[in-house]
Parts: C-alpha cells; structure tokens; sequence
C-alpha cells in the first residue's frame, strides 16, 4: 500500500511539472514582443522593443488597433506641413509623389520581406532610380529620415531643444527593434546614449506633437499607447510596423559598448 501510494505521488508530481512546463512554454510563445527597460549613465531609462520574429512593414493608411497582427505601430517619416510624407518614399512597391530624395534626410530604412535595412543615403545619392525599381518590383518598402548613429558614432546637432526621442535601431551584433527615451533629451544625449546601448546604426522618428504610437505584447494582450504629446496624431502620415509573421505586408484595415540583447 504504501508503495503505491508513493507511486501515485510521483505520477501526480510529473504531471504537475509538465503541465507547468506547457503553461511557461505557451506563456513564452505567446509573449511575441518583450519590451526591455535599460537605464544608462546619463541617468535616462530606455525602452526596447526588440524585433525578435516580428516583421517590419511600412504603410500610409493608419492601421487599426482591433488588427491583433499588429504589435507595435509608430510615425515614422517627417510629414510636412502640406501633411504629406517628407522625401521620397515607397510602401509595399507603391512608390510615393515625391520626384527626388530629399538631400537633408541621411539615412533610410529599407524593407524586403519583412527584413529591415538601415543606410546612410549619401544625401540622397543612393536613392537610385535601380534602387526603387528594385523594391517596386520585389513589393518592398523605404522611406527617409535623419541617420542619427551611423556605423557605432552619434551624429552631432546643433540644435540643443528636448523632446521624447524614439528611433528604429540595429545593434552590433545585427539585432533590429524600436527605442525610445522615458523623457525629454536632446539629440547630441539621445543619439550618445544609443552608441552606449550597443547601437550600430539609428534612423530617428517623426516625434513632438506626432508622437504617438501603440504596442501589445501578444495577440490577447491590451494596446498600450506610447508618446508624450500625443496632440497631432490626426495629422499623422505614415507608420513603422512590427507585425506577426501570419500577416500579410501592407493589408491592414484604414481607420477614418554593451549590446543589450
């Protein structure tokens, strides 16, 4: 008797361990974007969203919330005061209005298949004719905006105003994924920062008044809203996503030296 009901210990112990280790596999696969809190020496506290298995996409129609697809949505180009997408764009092989680069932007990030690529455009140089037949053909993506960290250097700015800054970064080790601060910093700070981060490359975002943006961990979880203003998003233009691997790039329904990883 006694042996038995050793026996039935043990089963009834196994099985609790396996159905806790189901529970923790499902919760861990579930958990499709884990932001990451990271404080450095200038005494400001970062906020990663690491790419991870996600997909980058870029639209010009605002994406629904209700599209549980999405896991984090955020401005991404300047838009300009005739509320248009600042330099020359494409989204999903549309190729935008604009007939040159805009020479000021230095840097874009360019997405095949879900893969993002941050690059220093020459003041526009590399914006090739090749270059957007390529992604209109391939049913790629780019846009421009200010190259702040390039090949693991901040670039200098005079202008010394605070903001709350988010940028789409790669880290030295090849790693993709969105930062923002938790507070108001100049650029010559924020961009410092990120090469502290392990931050190789750093495309800024469209912030201030357009600052909003969205995330949710997984698929069941709650929109969280992200950004300080929040007072223009009706004029937002256009949006950097990070998007399930099920998702269909472009479909979404419109609305009216440390690395760290």
């Amino acid at each position: 008797m006694k042996s038995l009901r050793i026996r039935w210990k043990y089963l009834l112990f196994s099985a609790l361990v396996w159905i806790s280790a189901v529970s923790a596999a499902r919760c861990a696969t579930s958990a499709e974007l884990q932001p990451e809190r990271v404080k450095v020496k200038s005494g400001v506290t970062y906020t990663l969203f690491p790419q991870g298995k996600l997909r980058f996409d870029f639209v010009v129609s605002r994406p629904a919330e209700a599209n549980k697809d999405i896991f984090l949505c955020v401005p991404a180009a300047f838009t300009t005061p005739e509320n248009k997408i600042d330099g020359i764009y494409i989204a999903n092989g549309a190729i935008g209005d604009a007939r040159s680069p805009n020479q000021e932007l230095g840097g874009a990030l360019i997405i095949r298949n879900g893969k993002g690529q941050l690059v220093s455009t020459d003041r526009g140089k590399s914006i090739t004719e090749d270059l957007l037949k390529s992604l209109e053909k391939s049913k790629g993506s780019l846009y421009q905006q200010f190259l702040i960290v390039h090949d693991c250097k901040p670039a200098p700015f005079r202008d010394k105003s605070e903001f709350q800054r988010r940028a789409v970064f790669e880290t030295t080790d090849g790693k993709l994924g969105v930062v923002e601060s938790d507070h108001a910093v100049s650029f010559n700070v924020f961009n410092a920062d990120l090469v502290e981060l392990g931050i190789k490359e750093a495309l800024y975002c469209d912030m201030g008044a357009w600052d909003e943006g969205w995330y949710r961990c997984n698929p069941k979880a709650a929109v969280i809203r992200i950004g300080h203003d929040r007072s223009l998003t009706k004029r937002q233009s256009n949006w950097l996503l990070l998007k399930s691997e099920a998702a269909t790039p472009g479909l979404l329904r419109p609305r009216s030296r440390s690395t760290v990883f």
